[in-house]
C-alpha cells in the first residue's frame, strides 16, 4: 500500500482540520450580521438579526435584543407586521424589541437595528436575544461559545469586528478558529511522529527475523 510522505500527510491533515474549524455556522439559532465590515468605534451602524422559529407547536410572537455595554443609541427599524416596542428605561438605549407579529413553522424573520456608536477596544459584540412564543415560553440566546467545547444550546448572537488591535484580537479570537488551530497543531505533531514509528517498526521486524 502506497503511503503519503510524512510532510504531505501533515499538510493534508492540517488543511482538513482548518476547513472543519472554519465551516459556516449553523443558522438554527438567532444570528446577527452586517452587510459591510464593521470596525470598533464605528458610527451609524446597521445590522440584521435573523430569528428562526424553532418550535413546531408554537409561534414566535415577540423578539427583544439587548446590546453589550459600550454600545450607544440602538434603535429598532420597523418590520412588516410587527410593532416596535419602546426601549427599556435606564438601559442607555441598549435594548429594542418587536411584538404583534408571528413566525410559525420552520420560518424565520429578520429584524434590523441601527446603532449610533460602537465601543472601542473590542473585537466582537455579543448580544442577548429573547424570543417569546405564543405558548408563554421565552427562550434567551445568551450563552457564550467557548473554544474547544461543544456549541451551547442557546449561543448568543455575535458580530465580529474588523480592524481591531492586536491585543483586542488576542482576547476576542473566534472560538471556531482557535479550536481549528489547536486541532491542526495536534495533527501536525502526530504526523511528524510517523517516521519515528515506522523506523521503530522496521527495527523490530529486523530483530524478529
Amino acid at each position: 500500500m502506497n503511503l503519503l510522505p510524512p510532510a504531505r500527510t501533515a499538510v493534508a491533515l492540517v488543511t482538513a482540520a482548518l476547513l472543519l474549524g472554519t465551516a459556516a455556522p449553523a443558522w438554527a439559532h438567532v444570528h446577527v450580521h452586517a452587510d459591510q465590515e464593521v470596525a470598533p468605534g464605528a458610527r451609524n451602524v446597521e445590522m440584521t438579526f435573523h430569528v428562526p422559529n424553532e418550535k413546531a407547536s408554537a409561534r414566535t410572537v415577540g423578539v427583544r435584543i439587548e446590546a453589550p455595554q459600550g454600545v450607544r443609541g440602538m434603535r429598532a427599524e420597523r418590520a412588516a407586521g410587527w410593532t416596535v416596542e419602546a426601549a427599556g428605561a435606564g438601559d442607555g438605549a441598549r435594548t429594542v424589541g418587536w411584538s404583534g407579529g408571528a413566525i410559525g413553522g420552520e420560518d424565520g424573520a429578520e429584524f434590523v437595528v441601527h446603532i449610533d456608536r460602537l465601543p472601542t477596544g473590542v473585537s466582537e459584540l455579543a448580544f442577548v436575544a429573547s424570543q417569546r412564543y405564543d405558548d408563554g415560553e421565552v427562550v434567551t440566546w445568551d450563552q457564550k461559545t467557548v473554544a474547544g467545547r461543544p456549541e451551547p444550546e442557546h449561543p448568543a448572537p455575535v458580530l465580529s469586528l474588523t480592524g481591531a488591535t492586536a491585543a483586542d484580537s488576542v482576547t476576542g479570537l473566534d472560538a471556531s478558529w482557535t479550536a481549528a488551530v489547536v486541532c491542526g497543531v495536534l495533527l501536525l505533531l502526530a504526523a511528524a511522529g510517523l517516521p519515528v514509528a515506522r523506523s521503530a517498526a522496521r527495527r523490530r521486524g529486523a530483530a524478529a527475523g
